[in-house]
């Protein structure tokens, strides 16, 4: 398993991946996979290019036998000083394989290079194997709860780590 940053032309590979995370799990994520599908070819270019070179936003890749399999990212938001880990997705057949380990911890290398000292991130409440991953990679629950954008029935917990 292989994690890389995504480079300024990736935004096709970038939808690719992001659609079947979607699909493949939407209870996972604040957004649908329709409204992704809505996102014009330009948009999905300018995020590639503006996450390859942003130090307030970036986005890896985890790859397995030259194929794309996983994905996530990391953002700071506004003013706050703690970024988020966001969009964290592994194919199926390679989960147990690091990969999930690896992209968080690519973001959390990120995160300290930009100077922060704690990285956060909001997990779907029935979502046990990433509630379980996160809380091994030293996550704790913050009590903290929201309704999931994407699907408000059902509600994320934020985590915290140290960095």
């Amino acid at each position: 398993m292989r994690v890389r940053r995504i480079q300024p032309h990736e935004g096709e590979r970038l939808r690719a991946v992001r659609l079947r995370a979607l699909a493949g799990a939407p209870e996972a994520f604040g957004s649908t996979l329709a409204e992704a599908l809505a996102i014009p070819a330009e948009a999905w270019t300018r995020r590639a290019r503006e996450c390859a070179d942003s130090p307030r936003t970036a986005l890896f890749f985890a790859e397995h036998d030259g194929a794309t399999v996983g994905l996530a990212g990391g953002y700071f938001e506004a003013d706050d000083p703690v970024p988020s880990l966001i969009s964290m997705w592994v194919e199926p057949p390679v989960r147990g394989r690091g990969g999930g380990e690896a992209l968080v911890e690519a973001v959390a290398a990120w995160a300290r290079e930009a100077g922060a000292t704690r990285l956060q991130l909001w997990v779907t409440e029935t979502n046990a194997p990433a509630v379980a991953l996160y809380t091994r990679l030293g996550f704790a629950d913050t009590e903290d709860t929201q309704p999931l954008p994407s699907n408000p029935a059902l509600r994320e917990r934020r985590m915290v780590r140290g960095l």
